[in-house]
Formats: structure tokens, C-alpha cells, sequence
């Protein structure tokens, strides 16, 4: 019996070559418009620092530029924004108040996650939408409330009514867990990652809330912290995909980061900083107590690393679209761990204050294994949809078959 002819004019092999192409210029486009966002923000840069005359305050704090050139790509790459590396470099090397730090964190991941953001929207990746819809108002007005009851608002730069040390410490505790549990949870021989977020149970619904006030707290005090509460609940327990999850985060940031550029940049005027010679002597119009300008200039700080971050983040966003899940999750545990060692080495009060040192101990025990507990047994707890044994998982291009079974088995009773 002879085969049946291929049908005339009809060839597979050209039809995927042209749709490789077809996604390849696809891909060439979205970079470009991502590029011009990058360029437009540098343009207008140059064009407002240049017609106010303020480029010695840009070249005095040319040790913020050189911060965010990996802080930026931090900001865009990994579930942890800018002020993951802004805060603690600004806080524990420069000597920059943490009520500065905080602000200066905000305030740049308005421009620099900003970027990455419409980078993402104009590459289309995939996002976890119903999550934001969620996470977004909560956050938010957690943040704004938080802002209003955890600051002293009689002191310039609105500093945190938690003293300096302990939100140090508290930030590293919290980085320092997240990087754990993703750490443990991907030595498990199988993880079901999911595209999209389950079905939106009530206790769903409670998770994604608790974690966006845990967020919007985090915010408010240091400036960042939305976006890894963002992981943990959407990645780590939900089970969607890390290149969903990393997205998600990022533009979840973004839109508190905003709130704060609003907040504390505008509505508080620190933005608005009037300067003499080596001090500040006015926040919004408002005069102060003179304040030296290499730890208070917030204007120029955020001057000199605009257009840093303005390309940094959008790199770290691609970058971040272009490694594999277990690459990005191994960059995400290296600065938490660089985080650890840099608050044991330069925050004093750790060695010298046992109060101090206890709580940090305490906090990361408390919350590492509070997270671990909730993740071990985040099927029960979160009611998710039961594992299906009859599929096959496929991850990176193995397929998991009937010899994972009984961890299945083990994964759902749990």
C-alpha cells in the first residue's frame, strides 16, 4: 500500500521557519519599544538637569549612580526591588538615615521598575493578573496607613517611629527567610508550577491579603518588601511559575512605588530639597534645622541615578526572561545571603546590643520556619486543587512519570 503524497504547495518545515521568524521579529519589536522607553527617560534627564542647573548635585552623589547600576538590575531581575540593594548599601556603607534610604528606594523604583514594567507590558510576558487585582489595593493602602501611623511626621524626612536598628535587622530577616524556603523548596525532586493562579478560594483570597499588609508594612518602613511578599504568596505557595511570578512582583512594586513617589516625594516635598553650600536647609518649601547634603540631599541622590536605573532594570528584566527558574532562584539566595553577612559586618548594635541580637535571631527562626510550615503544607491549608496523578509534569524538558508517585501521594496529604 503506498504512502499518501504530502499535500502540494504545503511544507512543515517551512511553516516553522516562518513562524520562528515571525516570533523573532516579534520579540526585535517589543525590544525596541522597550529601548525607547529607556532612551526617552534619559533624554528627559538630560534635559531637566541640565535647564536647572544641578549637575553638582549629580556629580557630588555619584555614589548613589554607581549603587543602583546593580541595584537597578536587582530591581528588574529577581522578586526584590532596588531597595534591596539601595537600603542596605545606603543605610550600612554610606551612612545615609534609614528614613532617607527608604525614601530614596521608593522614589527610584518609580523610575527604574517603572521602565522594567513597561518593558514586560510591551514584551507581553505573562503575569498573575487576578493576583494583582488583589494585592495592589491592599498593599497600597496598607503602605499609605502605615505611613501615617508608623512615622513621626514632627521630623524631616518622616522617619519611622521603629528605631533604625531593629528595621534594619527586620529587612534582613525577612530576606534572609524568603531565600531559605525557596532555597528548601527546590531541592524537592518535583515542584507543580503553575501558569496562573488557582481558582480564588476564600482562603486564597485571605492569603493574598495578609501578604499585601505584610507588604505594604515592609514598604512603608524600608522601601521595598511588597515585591518579595508578592513571591512568597505567589510563587513559593500558590505555585505559579517563577517567569509569572518575577513579573508579577515587579509591577507590584512599581504601583507602590508610585504611592510613595507620591507620598513622601511630592505631598511631603522631599523631592523638593533647597540647598546651600553643603546643607539642606528647606524640605518643601518648609525650612529646617540645617541638615548636612551627603546624607540628605534625597534630590540630588535620585538625580544621579536616574538614568542608571533606567536601563539597568529594563536589562534585568530581560535577563530575568532568559535564565532558567533554578538560575534566577540561585542569584535570589546569593543576595540574600550577601545581605546577612553585610548586616552582621557593618550594623554594630547586632554585636553590641543583646536585645538586638536576639530579636534577629528570634525573627528569623519565627519566620523561616513559619514560611516552611506553610509551604510544606500549603495544599491543606490554602485549599489548592489536589495533584492530578494521571498527568505527566514535564520541567525543563524532563518528563516526571509513574517513579514520582508516592512523593505525589506524600505532596497531597499534606
Amino acid at each position: 500500500m503506498s504512502e499518501t503524497p504530502p499535500t502540494a504547495g504545503f511544507n512543515v518545515e517551512d511553516v516553522i521557519a516562518a513562524s520562528a521568524a515571525n516570533r523573532a521579529d516579534s520579540t526585535k519589536r517589543r525590544s525596541r519599544r522597550a529601548l525607547g522607553v529607556s532612551v526617552a527617560i534619559t533624554l528627559i534627564w538630560l534635559v531637566a538637569v541640565t535647564a536647572t542647573g544641578v549637575w553638582d548635585r549629580v556629580i557630588d552623589h555619584w555614589a548613589a549612580a554607581v549603587t543602583m547600576v546593580f541595584g537597578s538590575f536587582v530591581a528588574g531581575s529577581t522578586p526584590q526591588g532596588g531597595g534591596a540593594v539601595a537600603f542596605p548599601v545606603f543605610t550600612k556603607l554610606l551612612d545615609i538615615p534609614t528614613e532617607v534610604a527608604r525614601s530614596f528606594s521608593l522614589l527610584i523604583q518609580t523610575v527604574g521598575m517603572g521602565a522594567a514594567s513597561l518593558a514586560i507590558l510591551l514584551s507581553k510576558r505573562t503575569i498573575a493578573t487576578s493576583a494583582l487585582k488583589i494585592l495592589a489595593p491592599v498593599t497600597v493602602a496598607t503602605f499609605l496607613i502605615a505611613n501615617r501611623l508608623l512615622v513621626d511626621s514632627s521630623q524631616p524626612f518622616l522617619p519611622s517611629t521603629v528605631p533604625s536598628a531593629y528595621v534594619k535587622v527586620s529587612f534582613t530577616v525577612v530576606l534572609a527567610a524568603m531565600a531559605a524556603v525557596v532555597a528548601m523548596t527546590y531541592r524537592q525532586q518535583i515542584l507543580v508550577r503553575r501558569s496562573e493562579l488557582p481558582p480564588l478560594t476564600g482562603r486564597v483570597i485571605a492569603a493574598l491579603v495578609f501578604f499585601g499588609i505584610v507588604g505594604g508594612v515592609a514598604a512603608s518602613l524600608v522601601g521595598s518588601g511588597a515585591d518579595v511578599a508578592t513571591y512568597i504568596i505567589v510563587v513559593v505557595l500558590l505555585g505559579v511559575n517563577p517567569r509569572v511570578g518575577v513579573p508579577t512582583s515587579v509591577l507590584l512594586m512599581t504601583i507602590v512605588s508610585i504611592a510613595g513617589f507620591i507620598d513622601f516625594g511630592l505631598l511631603d516635598g522631599q523631592l523638593l530639597l533647597e540647598r546651600s553650600g553643603d546643607n539642606i536647609l528647606a524640605i518643601g518649601g518648609t525650612s529646617i534645622e540645617p541638615l548636612p547634603s551627603d546624607r540628605f540631599d534625597l534630590t540630588g541622590m535620585w538625580l544621579a541615578a536616574v538614568p542608571v536605573v533606567a536601563w539597568g532594570a529594563p536589562l534585568g528584566s530581560l535577563v530575568a526572561s532568559r535564565v532558567t527558574d533554578r538560575q534566577l532562584v540561585s542569584f535570589v539566595v546569593a543576595l540574600a545571603l550577601a545581605e546577612v553577612i553585610s548586616t552582621v559586618v557593618f550594623l554594630e548594635p547586632l554585636r553590641t546590643d543583646l536585645g538586638l541580637a536576639i530579636f534577629g535571631a528570634l525573627g528569623l527562626i519565627t519566620v523561616t520556619g513559619g514560611l516552611l510550615l506553610l509551604q510544606r503544607h500549603r495544599v491543606s491549608i490554602l485549599g489548592l486543587p489536589p495533584i492530578d496523578e494521571s498527568e505527566s509534569f514535564v520541567r525543563g524538558g524532563l518528563d516526571v512519570g509513574n517513579r514520582f508517585r508516592e512523593q505525589l501521594r506524600q505532596e497531597d496529604r499534606r
